[in-house]
Order: C-alpha cells, then sequence, then structure tokens
C-alpha cells in the first residue's frame, strides 16, 4: 500500500465515523407530526427547551460580563456609576 494514501484514509474514516454517529443519533428521535397531541407535546416541550437554554445562556452572558467589568449597560445614557 502506497503511504502517500494514508492522510486520505483517515479523513474518510473520521467522515464514516461522523456520519455514523449523526444517524445513530437521529434515529433515536422518534418521528414527530404536527397532527398528533403527543407530537404537539413534544414539539413543545422541545420549544421550551431550547428557550430555557437560551435564557440561562443569556443569564450566564450578563453574569459573566458584570463579574469581570464587561458590563455595557454602564455605558448607556444617562446611566449613572455608583
Amino acid at each position: 500500500m502506497d503511504p502517500a494514501i494514508a492522510p486520505l484514509l483517515l479523513v474518510a474514516f473520521g467522515v464514516a465515523l461522523w456520519s455514523t454517529w449523526t444517524e445513530l443519533r437521529s434515529s433515536l428521535q422518534p418521528a414527530t407530526c404536527s397532527e398528533c397531541p403527543h407530537c404537539r407535546e413534544l414539539l413543545a416541550r422541545r420549544a421550551q427547551a431550547a428557550e430555557d437554554d437560551e435564557r440561562r445562556q443569556a443569564e450566564l452572558r450578563t453574569w459573566y460580563a458584570r463579574r469581570n467589568g464587561l458590563d455595557d449597560r454602564e455605558d448607556e445614557p444617562g446611566r449613572r456609576r455608583h
């Protein structure tokens, strides 16, 4: 075997691993529709979880900015520093 194709084989192996992982992950998610109550509830829970995650990330960004003195709200006009 020609050693020059080893990097190509490594990349192909990595792509195969990634595609297998995504296929297996998607197979664990049940199929959903927008008609039955169970699927609507599942979609609502996913949307709520995404909202909660976004809210938590915003809280963490705010907390990090305040903790490290990067709070932009202090630069707003009309806001006094204490």
